[in-house]
């Protein structure tokens, strides 16, 4: 999945503006994968374990509200963010997922962003970690 532009994110209880995008990738985190002696390719494949990775892309600005401090690596909480897919109201969406930070990195390029790098958990590791509802 990917939002663009959300109207607002919400992170460790930490409001975030000026962000880009956010990104949610689901990974094979242990894959089984057997073949059989009849030829070379496989005949059974399965993932009983998956993660979800999350990245939020912020662009840094010079203003006053902006905080350089940002979350470290560990802490853990909620993100929330709202998002629809064009300028109006219309179509709305609420993200919810319990997280915990991985990185926090910066570019200083010519327009100076930052990524933070997020591993979704799930309440009791049946139960999909994103959450997404229509508001």
């Amino acid at each position: 999945m990917l939002f663009l532009n959300p109207t607002k994110l919400s992170l460790l209880s930490a409001d975030y503006s000026n962000i880009e995008s956010v990104s949610i990738d689901r990974l094979a985190h242990r894959e089984i994968t057997d073949y059989s002696d009849t030829g070379p390719y496989a005949v059974f494949a399965d993932i009983p374990e998956s993660k979800v990775e999350i990245s939020i892309t912020q662009r840094l600005d010079t203003g006053p509200d902006q905080s350089l401090s940002g979350p470290k690596p560990g802490q853990q909480g909620a993100l929330e963010l709202i998002t629809s897919p064009n300028a109006s109201q219309a179509q709305r969406k609420k993200l919810t997922a319990q997280v915990v930070i991985r990185s926090v990195r910066y570019d200083l390029a010519a327009k100076p962003k930052r990524t933070i790098n997020l591993v979704a958990i799930s309440p009791d590791g049946a139960t999909d970690p994103i959450t997404l509802t229509d508001l």
